[in-house]
């Protein structure tokens, strides 16, 4: 599967090396979608993509000019990740750990993107991980997965599906963290 970017200034960017087997990479498809709906310019926003996977919505968010942390708890899942941001030259925070521990240490981010591996509980990762989101928070998931209708303070803005991924957009004007 040949892995490109889709916007920012690294648009168009094919992305060398192959997905880990195990590794679900958002598609170019369900990736367009979350940022018609997020917006194209980033710029100065902080991002946390908090189950790293393939890092792409990482580098779709760094190369919309946020500043990115991305956190991956499997090792060789982290150095494909850290190989991929050598070839666009992005500058992000990459962090190794189980994301529910580090969350402990981190401080809030305007936008926290979830896709965590489908055996977990979507429910489960939003009730924890919403505390770290001021802004937005995104949910990724397996279609027919259900979320909760709010992400802590953020309330459901909308649930699209695409097919088969479901995408889960909890937003608030101010910040609440």
């Amino acid at each position: 599967m040949a892995l490109r970017l889709t916007g920012g200034r690294a648009r168009g960017r094919a992305l060398r090396g192959a997905v880990r087997s195990g590794v679900r990479p958002t598609t170019e498809r369900v990736r367009e979608a979350l940022f018609s709906i997020l917006g194209q310019d980033l710029t100065g926003q902080t991002v946390l993509d908090a189950f790293g996977g393939a890092g792409l919505v990482g580098l779709e968010c760094w190369s919309r000019g946020a500043v990115v942390t991305l956190v991956e708890q499997d090792r060789a899942a982290l150095v494909d990740i850290r190989a991929r941001g050598e070839q666009v030259g992005a500058t992000w925070t990459l962090l190794r750990g189980d994301i529910y521990q580090r969350a402990r240490r981190l401080s809030c981010f305007d936008g926290v993107f979830l896709d965590p591996p489908y055996a977990h509980d979507p429910v489960q990762a939003v009730e924890r991980l919403a505390p770290l989101a001021k802004r937005w928070l995104v949910l990724e998931c397996e279609r027919g997965r259900q979320a909760p209708e709010r992400a802590g303070e953020l309330p459901l803005d909308r649930h699209r599906v695409y097919g088969a991924t479901s995408l889960w957009v909890y937003r608030n004007a101010g910040p609440v963290c």
